[in-house]
Formats: structure tokens, sequence, C-alpha cells
């Protein structure tokens, strides 16, 4: 009992600090970013500003990915509802706004969250009878078909690209390590470390040998590649540029 107290109020703690932190993070930006940049030995300041500006550039987009998907879902949602309470029962307007909000948030996890954010309005649905379960049903599974061949594919593909079977992985991984927050930044850490790894393999392979495949997020569009293409070797000592 202790321990599940103790362990709610960390996550709730968690989620806290976490604004905090990030807002004195962005406050503090352009000076953080210049002592972080000096304390670089020279002959890395390139490499780990690149690795950088893949994580930036993947979590950035995911971001967006996710506002987009969750507005639309949402709205979606709300709609819907109305509809329904216009057309089936009333019950549905009642709850229409807090149902949607909470099918957007949802979103956040991938695969399973639209079929957690489905159940509240099928049980609303359920209170007013077999007509509205149906309907509730009907809806839900509507969406759901929207957000699965048209909201996804067109907003989140370049966010991640990754196969279904490696974002349950990704979320079942996440999730064990760091409950719910882990499982929601499962997909764009997973997407990260592949863009990452691949820019690392072209920097360490050397002259001739085949790059690995290409992916979502290109590592040289920032100027990190010299202006024949190819990555100075490893270890190169590269002049310091100002940074953002």
């Amino acid at each position: 009992m202790f321990n599940s107290v103790a362990g709610f109020l960390a996550t709730i703690l968690g989620y806290v600090i976490i604004p905090v932190w990030v807002f004195y993070l962005l406050k503090d930006r352009p000076s953080l970013t210049i002592g972080f940049d000096r304390s670089l030995p020279a002959e890395w300041r390139e490499d780990v500003w690149a690795v950088i500006r893949i994580a930036e550039r993947v979590f950035g987009q995911w971001v967006r990915g996710e506002i987009i998907l969750g507005s639309t879902v949402a709205a979606a949602t709300f709609l819907g509802l109305l509809l329904l309470s216009v057309t089936v029962d009333p019950v549905f307007g009642r709850f229409a706004f807090f149902l949607a909000i909470l099918a957007g948030l949802l979103e956040l996890l991938p695969i399973i969250g639209p079929i957690i954010a489905a159940v509240p309005i099928i049980l609303v649905g359920a209170t007013a009878g077999l007509q509205a379960t149906i309907a509730a049903f009907v809806l839900t599974l509507a969406i759901q078909q929207l957000e699965n061949y048209l909201l996804v594919p067109t907003i989140q593909s370049d966010a991640t690209k990754l196969h279904p079977s490696a974002v349950m992985f990704a979320l079942i991984i996440g999730a064990a390590i760091g409950g719910l927050l882990g499982a929601i930044l499962a997909l764009p850490v997973t997407a990260a470390a592949r863009d990452i790894y691949r820019y690392l393999f072209r920097r360490l392979s050397p002259p001739g040998v085949d790059e690995a495949p290409r992916t979502s997020i290109e590592a040289f569009e920032e100027g990190v590649a010299e202006p024949d293409g190819a990555p100075p070797p490893l270890g190169t000592v590269v002049e310091a540029e100002d940074r953002p």
C-alpha cells in the first residue's frame, strides 16, 4: 500500500517538475548552449551538434504531429457525439466535451490509446440502451478507421516511420522502464535512436562502405557533410561555429 502511494506521488511530482525544468531550460537556452559548446572537445563538436539536431528534428516533428492528430480526433469525436445526441439520445451531448478531450489526449498512446478512448464512449451509450450502444460503437470504429487510414499515415509518417511491430515493442519497453511517460515517449526516442545510429554508421564507416538505409531524418541536411557530400572522418578537428 505504501509503495503504491509513494509511486503515485512520485509520478505526480514528476509531471509537476518536468514543465518547470523545461521552462528554465528554454529560458536560459542561449547561455546553456554556449557553455555546452565550449565544454565539448573540438574534434567531437560537429558530431555532437549533428546528433542533437537529429534528436530535435525527430521530437519536433513528433510533437507537431501529436498536436494536430490529437486536435483532429478530439474535434471528430466531439462532432460525432453531438450528432448522436440529436439523432440517437441526448446523453451523448452531456459528455461530448469531456469524452472528446479524453480521446484527443489518449492519442499520445499509439495503438492502445484509441481503444482506451472508445471504452467510455461505448459505456455512455450503454446507459441509454442497445441502440445507443451500437451507435457509440459505430462512431468509435469510424473515427479509428479515419485515424488509421488517413490521419496517422498523413500526419505522423514524417516523424517516426516505424513498423507496427516496432511500435508495439517500443511501447512495451517504454512502459516497463518509465510507466505512462515512458510509453508516451517511446516512439520519438526509438525513432531518434534509429536515425542517430544511421548517422554514426556513416561517420564510422571507411570510404567505399555502403551507407545505412536512408531514414525520415536526414542527418546531413543541416550542413554536417562536407561540400562534396562526404562527412569528415570521425575525430577530425572542426572549427567552431556560432550555435543557436
